[in-house]
């Protein structure tokens, strides 16, 4: 939890807005630590710990409750009976930073939960379903030497530098059978979305301050509607194909913001300012269309081979972020740039195609076992990457492991996620605070999950 920060003068604290920390994210500046699923950006990919164990690549065509819900809900269509399931992800990641010849490091660790129900009533053509799952939960957080920029070249010395960014969705969805063979599906959900941002920032675009550093200690918050529609198809007890769609989300946040400008002032002729201040804060940003595809094939009568593909739209999704502070409560500031601020953040991301293939066999027929590979290059440019923005891992290994009992089932999944290091020889914000520095990310991940049928 974050308390509050202590005013010049020792005129007392000034309260900040409580908030749990289990992630936060400026997704233009900051694309934190814990889940990012390789390939896939901020999303997560793989839900459920049978699918995490196969890498994602049976959740839109061969799914149990919780990876259709989250991913094709027409292979709700596909369960053979009714069904809970709980379940919960731990993850570890670790991150290098280099820069003017030296080392920083940084290690997270946290965990998420989800769940799903799917039942049918009787010989029904219609199977319900519902779930809430983190879409995303990313978390960064170091401490090193605030590097020298803004106007004048100024520092707030050793300072944290956190950032986050939280995404969990809760949703209902139905899939009817056509026919024997094809299946349709929807859902809609609600998204609740957390960004929170606390260290030195440079205004990238506002006309009156471009390029001016203020540390800046942000949260804001919302809701969002997310509709997803989905088809499989099934033309023989071996084949299954599926598709699902996605549109662009918009989220919208409110909250508050703190910003110390203390290091500025003094360059642009303000010395002596109380250089504290309180706004309301605004972020918009998206979640970006998503249209995938996939196939399952019962290769024998043990082993099962699945297939999925999504392209990801995220050039209009993350091109940039806006900011915007408003309703300041310091009138010397105020005075000197307004009492509202705007900027726009470049994100620079690139559309692009994450493939999962993925194999399970059983054993026997209380066993089963399960691996997969997941690729996706990062759509984040190098120039625009930071600590608080660390590359995303671009491969994902897995394995995973079934073990069923009556109308039990515990399942097991492992991945390690990596990828190559960026190296910023020109950082793209402004000041060029990140240039030559180079940034390394390695995540491991653990899912357990517990299924019963009733």
């Amino acid at each position: 939890m974050k308390g509050t920060r202590q005013t010049p003068r020792g005129s007392g604290k000034v309260p900040m807005k409580s908030r749990m920390r289990l992630s936060s994210l400026n997704p233009a500046v900051a694309i934190g630590l814990l889940l990012p699923a390789a390939g896939n950006g901020v999303l997560r990919y793989g839900f459920g710990a049978a699918d995490s164990g196969a890498a994602g690549a049976f959740s839109g065509t061969a799914a149990d409750a919780m990876s259709a819900m989250q991913t094709n809900p027409a292979a709700l269509a596909a369960l053979t009976g009714n069904e809970w399931t709980l379940g919960l992800r731990a993850i570890h990641g670790e991150a290098d930073y280099n820069h003017g010849g030296r080392s920083y490091e940084m290690s997270r660790t946290g965990a998420v939960p989800e769940m799903a129900v799917a039942w049918r009533d009787g010989h029904s053509r219609w199977t319900f379903g519902l779930s809430f799952a983190a879409l995303s939960a990313l978390e960064g957080q170091w401490n090193y030497p605030d590097v020298p920029g803004g106007i004048g070249g100024v520092t707030y010395g050793t300072v944290p530098h956190e950032s986050g960014f939280l995404a969990l969705r809760t949703n209902l969805g139905a899939a009817i059978s056509l026919s024997e063979t094809l299946s349709l599906g929807a859902s809609i959900g609600a998204i609740y979305s957390e960004v929170d941002f606390d260290a030195p920032f440079i205004f990238q675009s506002n006309p009156a301050l471009a390029g001016a550093k203020v540390d800046l200690d942000m949260t804001t918050d919302g809701w969002a509607m997310m509709p997803e529609a989905g088809l499989l198809w099934r033309p023989d007890p071996c084949w299954s194909f599926g598709m699902r769609a996605r549109p662009r989300v918009e989220l919208d946040n409110d909250g508050d913001a703190f910003a110390d400008y203390s290091a500025q002032l003094p360059p642009l002729g303000l010395a002596g300012t109380p250089p504290y201040a309180r706004y309301d804060a605004t972020t918009h940003n998206a979640l970006p269309f998503i249209a995938g595809f996939g196939a399952s094939w019962q290769a024998s009568g043990r082993l099962k081979i699945g297939l999925w593909a999504d392209w990801i739209q995220w050039s209009k999704a993350f091109d940039q972020l806006d900011v915007a502070l408003s309703g300041g409560t310091n009138p010397a500031i105020n005075g000197a740039i307004g009492s509202a601020v705007a900027d726009r953040v470049p994100v620079g991301w690139k559309d692009r195609w994450v493939l999962a293939l993925g194999a399970e066999y059983e054993i026997s027929s209380s066993w089963t076992v399960r691996a997969g590979w997941r690729y996706g290059e990062s759509p984040a440019p190098d120039a625009l990457i930071t600590p608080l923005n660390v590359p995303l891992p671009e491969h994902a290994v897995a394995l995973g492991l079934g073990w069923r009992t009556g109308d039990w089932r515990f399942d097991l999944g492992y991945e390690l996620q990596f990828g190559p290091a960026a190296n910023a020889a020109a950082s793209g914000y402004r000041a060029g605070e990140y240039s030559n520095s180079r940034t390394e990310l390695t995540v491991q991940s653990l899912a357990l999950g517990m299924t019963r049928r009733f």
